[in-house]
Protein backbone atom coordinates (compact mmCIF):
# COMPACT_ATOMS: atom_id res chain seq x y z
CA UNK A 1 0.00 0.00 0.00
CA UNK A 2 1.42 3.38 -1.03
CA UNK A 3 0.70 6.92 0.08
CA UNK A 4 0.89 10.14 -1.92
CA UNK A 5 1.02 13.29 0.18
CA UNK A 6 0.36 15.37 -2.93
CA UNK A 7 -2.93 13.71 -3.90
CA UNK A 8 -5.41 15.85 -5.84
CA UNK A 9 -3.23 18.97 -5.98
CA UNK A 10 -3.92 19.16 -9.69
CA UNK A 11 -7.39 17.73 -10.29
CA UNK A 12 -7.23 18.41 -14.01
CA UNK A 13 -4.56 15.74 -14.22
CA UNK A 14 -6.15 13.24 -11.89
CA UNK A 15 -9.96 13.10 -11.85
CA UNK A 16 -11.76 10.99 -14.43
CA UNK A 17 -15.48 10.46 -14.94
CA UNK A 18 -16.63 6.87 -14.89
CA UNK A 19 -20.10 5.52 -15.55
CA UNK A 20 -20.87 2.36 -13.58
CA UNK A 21 -24.05 0.44 -14.34
CA UNK A 22 -25.22 -2.88 -13.03
CA UNK A 23 -24.14 -5.38 -15.66
CA UNK A 24 -21.65 -3.21 -17.55
CA UNK A 25 -18.85 -0.71 -17.02
CA UNK A 26 -17.93 2.20 -19.26
CA UNK A 27 -15.00 4.59 -19.05
CA UNK A 28 -15.85 7.73 -21.04
CA UNK A 29 -13.71 10.76 -21.69
CA UNK A 30 -12.92 13.34 -19.03
CA UNK A 31 -15.93 15.43 -18.01
CA UNK A 32 -14.54 18.25 -15.89
CA UNK A 33 -17.79 20.19 -15.77
CA UNK A 34 -19.75 17.11 -14.65
CA UNK A 35 -17.19 16.17 -12.02
CA UNK A 36 -17.02 19.75 -10.76
CA UNK A 37 -20.80 19.96 -10.55
CA UNK A 38 -20.93 16.66 -8.68
CA UNK A 39 -18.35 17.87 -6.17
CA UNK A 40 -20.30 21.08 -5.60
CA UNK A 41 -23.57 19.19 -5.32
CA UNK A 42 -22.39 16.77 -2.68
CA UNK A 43 -20.55 19.45 -0.75
CA UNK A 44 -23.67 21.59 -0.69
CA UNK A 45 -25.76 18.65 0.49
CA UNK A 46 -23.44 18.09 3.43
CA UNK A 47 -21.77 14.90 2.35
CA UNK A 48 -18.64 13.95 4.28
CA UNK A 49 -15.53 14.43 2.18
CA UNK A 50 -13.58 11.25 1.50
CA UNK A 51 -10.72 11.60 -0.94
CA UNK A 52 -11.29 8.91 -3.62
CA UNK A 53 -7.51 8.68 -4.01
CA UNK A 54 -7.36 6.98 -0.61
CA UNK A 55 -9.45 4.07 -1.87
CA UNK A 56 -7.24 1.06 -2.56
CA UNK A 57 -10.19 -0.95 -3.84
CA UNK A 58 -13.98 -0.56 -3.97
CA UNK A 59 -16.38 -3.35 -4.88
CA UNK A 60 -20.05 -2.35 -5.22
CA UNK A 61 -21.15 -5.80 -6.52
CA UNK A 62 -23.61 -4.37 -9.04
CA UNK A 63 -22.61 -6.41 -12.10
CA UNK A 64 -25.56 -8.85 -11.84
CA UNK A 65 -23.79 -11.42 -13.99
CA UNK A 66 -20.48 -13.06 -14.76
CA UNK A 67 -17.91 -14.45 -12.35
CA UNK A 68 -15.92 -11.30 -11.56
CA UNK A 69 -16.61 -8.52 -9.05
CA UNK A 70 -15.17 -5.30 -10.48
CA UNK A 71 -12.96 -2.95 -8.48
CA UNK A 72 -14.01 0.61 -9.31
CA UNK A 73 -10.56 2.10 -8.67
CA UNK A 74 -7.85 2.22 -11.29
CA UNK A 75 -5.95 -0.42 -9.33
CA UNK A 76 -8.23 -2.94 -11.11
CA UNK A 77 -8.23 -5.35 -8.17
CA UNK A 78 -11.13 -7.36 -9.54
CA UNK A 79 -12.26 -10.29 -7.39
CA UNK A 80 -12.78 -13.69 -9.01
CA UNK A 81 -15.59 -15.99 -7.95
CA UNK A 82 -14.66 -19.30 -6.38
CA UNK A 83 -17.91 -21.26 -6.26
CA UNK A 84 -20.45 -21.35 -4.77
CA UNK A 85 -21.13 -17.61 -5.05
CA UNK A 86 -24.09 -15.97 -6.77
CA UNK A 87 -25.42 -12.51 -7.54
CA UNK A 88 -28.36 -11.39 -5.45
CA UNK A 89 -30.00 -8.24 -4.09
CA UNK A 90 -27.72 -6.25 -1.81
CA UNK A 91 -28.22 -3.44 0.65
CA UNK A 92 -27.88 -1.05 -2.30
CA UNK A 93 -28.67 -2.57 -5.70
CA UNK A 94 -26.67 -5.79 -6.16
CA UNK A 95 -24.75 -7.99 -3.74
CA UNK A 96 -23.06 -11.37 -3.43
CA UNK A 97 -24.48 -14.42 -1.66
CA UNK A 98 -22.10 -17.08 -0.37
CA UNK A 99 -22.55 -20.80 0.22
CA UNK A 100 -20.30 -23.28 2.00
CA UNK A 101 -16.77 -22.88 0.66
CA UNK A 102 -17.68 -19.93 -1.55
CA UNK A 103 -15.59 -16.78 -1.72
CA UNK A 104 -14.32 -14.09 -4.07
CA UNK A 105 -10.57 -13.69 -4.46
CA UNK A 106 -8.92 -10.37 -5.38
CA UNK A 107 -5.46 -11.93 -5.45
CA UNK A 108 -2.28 -11.22 -3.51
CA UNK A 109 -1.35 -7.86 -5.02
CA UNK A 110 1.13 -5.85 -2.91
CA UNK A 111 -1.44 -3.03 -3.05
CA UNK A 112 -3.62 -5.06 -0.69
CA UNK A 113 -0.87 -5.36 1.91
CA UNK A 114 -0.85 -2.74 4.67
CA UNK A 115 2.76 -3.02 5.84
CA UNK A 116 3.26 -0.59 8.71
CA UNK A 117 0.67 1.88 7.39
CA UNK A 118 -2.75 3.02 8.55
CA UNK A 119 -5.81 1.55 6.85
CA UNK A 120 -9.57 1.08 6.97
CA UNK A 121 -11.81 -1.70 5.67
CA UNK A 122 -15.58 -1.93 5.57
CA UNK A 123 -18.56 -3.77 4.15
CA UNK A 124 -22.29 -4.25 4.42
CA UNK A 125 -23.39 -7.79 5.24
CA UNK A 126 -26.21 -9.92 6.60
CA UNK A 127 -25.78 -13.36 8.10
CA UNK A 128 -27.92 -15.60 10.29
CA UNK A 129 -25.73 -18.61 11.02
CA UNK A 130 -22.63 -19.32 13.10
CA UNK A 131 -19.60 -20.97 11.50
CA UNK A 132 -18.45 -24.29 12.98
CA UNK A 133 -14.95 -22.85 13.09
CA UNK A 134 -13.19 -19.83 14.60
CA UNK A 135 -14.84 -17.37 12.25
CA UNK A 136 -16.83 -16.67 9.10
CA UNK A 137 -14.88 -14.30 6.85
CA UNK A 138 -16.21 -11.00 5.56
CA UNK A 139 -12.86 -9.49 4.48
CA UNK A 140 -9.52 -11.24 4.93
CA UNK A 141 -5.87 -10.94 3.97
CA UNK A 142 -4.15 -12.85 6.72
CA UNK A 143 -1.40 -15.36 7.30
CA UNK A 144 -2.26 -17.37 10.40
CA UNK A 145 1.08 -19.18 10.49
CA UNK A 146 3.47 -17.96 13.18
CA UNK A 147 4.35 -15.14 13.41
CA UNK A 148 0.86 -14.06 12.41
CA UNK A 149 0.41 -11.10 10.07
CA UNK A 150 -2.43 -9.44 8.18
CA UNK A 151 -6.00 -8.34 8.83
CA UNK A 152 -9.44 -9.90 9.11
CA UNK A 153 -13.01 -8.63 9.48
CA UNK A 154 -15.36 -11.46 10.37
CA UNK A 155 -18.10 -12.96 12.52
CA UNK A 156 -16.81 -15.13 15.37
CA UNK A 157 -17.64 -18.85 15.14
CA UNK A 158 -18.72 -21.68 17.44
CA UNK A 159 -15.16 -22.57 18.50
CA UNK A 160 -15.25 -19.48 20.71
CA UNK A 161 -18.51 -19.95 22.68
CA UNK A 162 -18.01 -16.74 24.68
CA UNK A 163 -17.92 -14.58 21.55
CA UNK A 164 -19.74 -16.57 18.87
CA UNK A 165 -21.80 -14.42 16.55
CA UNK A 166 -19.97 -11.22 17.48
CA UNK A 167 -18.15 -9.06 14.91
CA UNK A 168 -14.37 -9.32 15.12
CA UNK A 169 -11.51 -7.18 13.81
CA UNK A 170 -8.38 -9.32 13.95
CA UNK A 171 -4.91 -7.85 13.38
CA UNK A 172 -1.84 -10.11 13.32
CA UNK A 173 0.96 -7.85 14.58
CA UNK A 174 3.07 -10.97 15.32
CA UNK A 175 1.33 -11.16 18.69
CA UNK A 176 0.95 -14.91 19.19
CA UNK A 177 -2.75 -15.44 18.55
CA UNK A 178 -3.00 -11.96 17.04
CA UNK A 179 -4.88 -8.97 18.43
CA UNK A 180 -8.64 -9.55 18.77
CA UNK A 181 -11.12 -6.68 18.91
CA UNK A 182 -14.69 -7.90 19.44
CA UNK A 183 -17.96 -6.08 19.10
CA UNK A 184 -20.26 -5.96 22.09
CA UNK A 185 -23.03 -8.33 20.96
CA UNK A 186 -23.85 -10.96 18.30
CA UNK A 187 -24.51 -9.67 14.82
CA UNK A 188 -25.64 -12.88 13.06
CA UNK A 189 -29.32 -11.93 13.16
CA UNK A 190 -30.11 -12.06 9.44
CA UNK A 191 -30.39 -8.27 9.20
CA UNK A 192 -28.24 -5.84 7.23
CA UNK A 193 -25.37 -4.39 9.23
CA UNK A 194 -22.46 -2.15 8.35
CA UNK A 195 -19.05 -3.06 9.76
CA UNK A 196 -15.95 -0.89 9.55
CA UNK A 197 -12.49 -1.40 11.02
CA UNK A 198 -9.69 1.16 11.19
CA UNK A 199 -6.07 0.91 12.28
CA UNK A 200 -4.00 3.91 13.36
CA UNK A 201 -0.56 2.38 13.77
CA UNK A 202 0.51 5.11 16.21
CA UNK A 203 -2.76 4.93 18.10
CA UNK A 204 -5.63 2.45 18.19
CA UNK A 205 -7.48 -0.13 16.15
CA UNK A 206 -11.24 0.48 16.16
CA UNK A 207 -14.36 -1.47 15.25
CA UNK A 208 -17.59 0.24 14.16
CA UNK A 209 -21.03 -1.33 13.89
CA UNK A 210 -23.76 0.45 11.93
CA UNK A 211 -21.81 3.71 12.06
CA UNK A 212 -21.12 3.66 15.80
CA UNK A 213 -17.85 2.91 17.57
CA UNK A 214 -18.14 -0.38 19.46
CA UNK A 215 -14.60 -1.15 20.58
CA UNK A 216 -11.02 0.08 20.39
CA UNK A 217 -7.60 -1.10 21.51
CA UNK A 218 -4.22 0.62 21.63
CA UNK A 219 -1.70 -0.86 19.16
CA UNK A 220 0.97 1.86 19.26
CA UNK A 221 3.52 -0.54 20.77
CA UNK A 222 3.39 -2.60 17.54
CA UNK A 223 3.48 0.35 15.13
CA UNK A 224 6.63 -0.92 13.37
CA UNK A 225 5.33 -4.45 12.85
CA UNK A 226 5.10 -5.14 9.11
CA UNK A 227 1.82 -6.84 8.21
CA UNK A 228 2.70 -7.72 4.61
CA UNK A 229 2.00 -11.33 3.63
CA UNK A 230 1.59 -13.44 0.51
CA UNK A 231 -1.94 -14.64 1.22
CA UNK A 232 -4.78 -13.62 -1.13
CA UNK A 233 -7.36 -10.98 -0.30
CA UNK A 234 -10.71 -12.74 -0.05
CA UNK A 235 -14.30 -11.83 0.79
CA UNK A 236 -16.99 -14.20 2.04
CA UNK A 237 -14.58 -17.00 2.90
CA UNK A 238 -11.01 -18.07 3.54
CA UNK A 239 -9.06 -19.66 0.69
CA UNK A 240 -8.69 -23.39 1.32
CA UNK A 241 -10.87 -23.46 4.47
CA UNK A 242 -14.51 -24.07 3.52
CA UNK A 243 -15.68 -24.02 7.14
CA UNK A 244 -14.82 -20.32 7.39
CA UNK A 245 -17.19 -19.15 4.68
CA UNK A 246 -20.16 -16.84 5.24
CA UNK A 247 -22.72 -19.59 4.56
CA UNK A 248 -25.98 -18.10 3.23
CA UNK A 249 -24.57 -14.66 3.99
CA UNK A 250 -24.67 -11.63 1.68
CA UNK A 251 -22.03 -8.91 1.27
CA UNK A 252 -22.40 -5.50 -0.39
CA UNK A 253 -20.24 -2.38 -0.86
CA UNK A 254 -16.86 -3.59 0.40
CA UNK A 255 -13.74 -1.42 0.33
CA UNK A 256 -10.18 -0.97 1.56
CA UNK A 257 -8.68 2.49 2.20
CA UNK A 258 -5.09 3.52 2.91
CA UNK A 259 -6.11 6.02 5.60
CA UNK A 260 -7.96 5.96 8.91
CA UNK A 261 -11.53 7.00 8.13
CA UNK A 262 -13.09 9.22 10.78
CA UNK A 263 -16.15 8.28 12.80
CA UNK A 264 -18.15 10.92 10.93
CA UNK A 265 -17.14 9.44 7.58
CA UNK A 266 -18.01 5.92 8.69
CA UNK A 267 -21.35 7.11 10.08
CA UNK A 268 -22.11 8.78 6.74
CA UNK A 269 -21.33 5.57 4.86
CA UNK A 270 -23.53 3.56 7.23
CA UNK A 271 -26.39 6.03 6.75
CA UNK A 272 -26.17 6.71 3.01
CA UNK A 273 -24.12 3.92 1.51
CA UNK A 274 -20.56 3.85 0.23
CA UNK A 275 -21.24 4.86 -3.36
CA UNK A 276 -23.10 8.05 -2.48
CA UNK A 277 -20.64 8.99 0.26
CA UNK A 278 -17.73 8.69 -2.16
CA UNK A 279 -19.49 10.94 -4.65
CA UNK A 280 -21.60 8.61 -6.78
CA UNK A 281 -24.65 10.33 -8.25
CA UNK A 282 -27.79 8.84 -9.75
CA UNK A 283 -27.98 9.61 -13.46
CA UNK A 284 -31.75 9.99 -13.18
CA UNK A 285 -34.30 9.56 -10.39
CA UNK A 286 -35.79 6.59 -12.27
CA UNK A 287 -32.51 4.72 -12.74
CA UNK A 288 -30.96 3.82 -9.41
CA UNK A 289 -28.52 1.48 -11.15
CA UNK A 290 -26.54 4.13 -12.99
CA UNK A 291 -24.01 6.17 -11.07
CA UNK A 292 -21.21 8.60 -11.79
CA UNK A 293 -17.90 7.83 -10.16
CA UNK A 294 -15.20 10.46 -9.70
CA UNK A 295 -12.10 8.35 -10.05
CA UNK A 296 -8.52 9.23 -9.19
CA UNK A 297 -5.73 8.28 -11.54
CA UNK A 298 -2.67 7.38 -9.50
CA UNK A 299 0.66 8.46 -10.85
Amino acid sequence: MTFDTNMCQNPKQTIFGVIQMRGRYQKPSIFWSVVGAAVLLFTAQGYTAIDPATAVAVWLFNEDGGDLAKDLTENALDAEFLDPVKWTDGKFDGGLEFKSGGLVNAGASPLLNVGTANFSMLAWFKYSKTADDWHATIIEKADFAMPRHGYLLCVRGNLDPNNKGKPLFWFGLAQGAGVHLFGTSPINDGKWHHLAATADRKGAMKLYRDGKLEAEKDISAQQKENEDNHKPFTMGGEAGVASRSLVDGVIDEAALFNVVLTEDQITEIAQKGLARTLGAEAVSPNDKLATTWAKIKRK
